[in-house]
């Protein structure tokens, strides 16, 4: 059985002030219509990017990727979509419990973008 995002219960952006994080946690929240995904670090909400589709269904075993020179091919439990502006959307894998910040690393790394763009 699959599980999906429920849009209505995501917290806001503007509650987002409001509520603290453990360092690394990544969370959803809803912005107008839209769900974006952010990371708890230094004490503050940064956003990671936006949530594709989220009402998508889930499979409970994960998403398939298929694979790259960053991350092996397998099951995750998240595979986000990014738009970095250019229309191209890209593969994001990431396990619930890793640490985002090794996964933003691989991810920039991957698509030749320059280290600051890991916050």
């Amino acid at each position: 059985m699959g599980e999906q995002i429920d849009m209505k219960s995501l917290p806001t952006v503007d509650k987002m002030r409001s509520m603290k994080g453990k360092e690394g946690e990544v969370k959803i929240f809803k912005n107008g219509n839209s769900a974006e995904a952010y990371c708890f670090k230094d004490g503050k909400w940064e956003k990671i990017g936006d949530v594709m589709n989220p009402t998508a269904t889930i499979d409970a075993n994960g998403k398939h990727y298929e694979g790259d020179r960053m991350f092996p091919a397998g099951n995750y439990d998240h595979v986000f979509d990014v738009d970095l502006g250019d229309g191209i959307m890209r593969k994001l894998p990431f396990d619930n419990g890793s640490n985002p910040l090794v996964a933003a690393d691989k991810f920039i790394l991957r698509e030749g973008l320059h280290k600051a763009y890991c916050e």
